[in-house]
């Protein structure tokens, strides 16, 4: 029994630590996306980490980037690189149709 209890504590000492690490993993590549400006980065962000507690923060920051640029490219790849269903993911092509004329979903 003492040797099920052990293996039952390990077991869940190990799943926290590969938990933990996972969360410090997204807030490095976080971080890092938004240093570095990169839509490249967002895209791998979103598909690497799809449950994120830094997923909203980064569509966030880099609609504001488009925001910002106003230029067609940028909405474009902004749809390209936000997940389809993400909350904001329509919102940006309605955008981009009414602004751009685009018709891309």
């Amino acid at each position: 029994m003492r040797k099920f209890l052990a293996i039952f504590i390990l077991l869940a000492i190990s799943i926290s630590f590969v938990s933990s690490c996972n969360k410090l993993n997204d807030k490095k590549e976080y971080e890092e996306t938004i240093a570095t400006m990169s839509m490249e980065k967002a895209k791998r962000f979103f598909d690497n980490y799809p449950e994120s507690q830094y997923r909203d923060k980064l569509a966030n920051e880099i609609i504001g980037w488009c925001n910002q640029e106003e230029t067609e490219v940028c909405y474009k790849m902004l749809i390209d690189v936000l997940p389809k269903n993400h909350p904001r993911y329509k919102e940006v092509v309605d955008y981009c149709e009414t602004h751009f004329g685009d018709k891309k979903k």
